[in-house]
C-alpha cells in the first residue's frame, strides 16, 4: 500500500508541475504584466493640485443639498465662476459660516475640493 501512495503521489507532483506554470512564455522570457489601473486625471490650478473625479464626489455628498447640483447657490451661495478662492474656501470649510456647520470636510480632501471649487 505504502509504495501505490508513493506512487501516487509522485504521479500528482509531476502533473501539478506541468500545469503549474500556465506561462505561454519560455522560461528565459519574462511575462508580460497586467496593466496598471489608470490613475484619475490630475488638474493643477492656482490652489494646486486636484482630483476633479473625487472632488465633484465629495461635493455631491457634502455640499450638493445647500450648494446646488450646478454650483448656483441654493440655501447656501453660489460656488461658481471664481465665488470664493483656494484660502477662502478652505477657511470656511474649517470654520464654518453662517449655518455651515465647521470641518463638514477635512483634511486632504477638504484641500481637493477647495482646489476643485477655485478654479469652477
Amino acid at each position: 500500500m505504502k509504495k501505490f501512495l508513493m506512487a501516487l503521489t509522485g504521479a500528482s507532483i509531476l502533473v501539478l508541475g506541468a500545469c503549474g506554470g500556465g506561462a505561454d512564455t519560455p522560461a528565459d522570457e519574462p511575462a508580460e504584466e497586467a496593466p496598471a489601473e489608470e490613475e484619475a486625471p490630475v488638474e493643477e490650478t492656482a490652489g494646486g493640485t486636484y482630483d476633479a473625479a473625487a472632488a465633484e464626489a465629495t461635493y455631491e455628498a457634502n455640499c450638493m443639498s445647500c450648494h446646488g447640483g450646478n454650483l448656483e447657490g441654493g440655501v447656501g451661495p453660489k460656488l461658481a465662476g471664481g465665488a470664493f478662492t483656494y484660502d477662502e474656501i478652505i477657511h470656511v470649510l474649517g470654520e464654518g459660516k453662517g449655518p455651515m456647520q465647521p470641518n463638514i470636510v477635512e483634511g486632504a480632501e477638504a484641500e481637493n475640493l477647495a482646489a476643485w471649487l477655485a478654479d469652477q
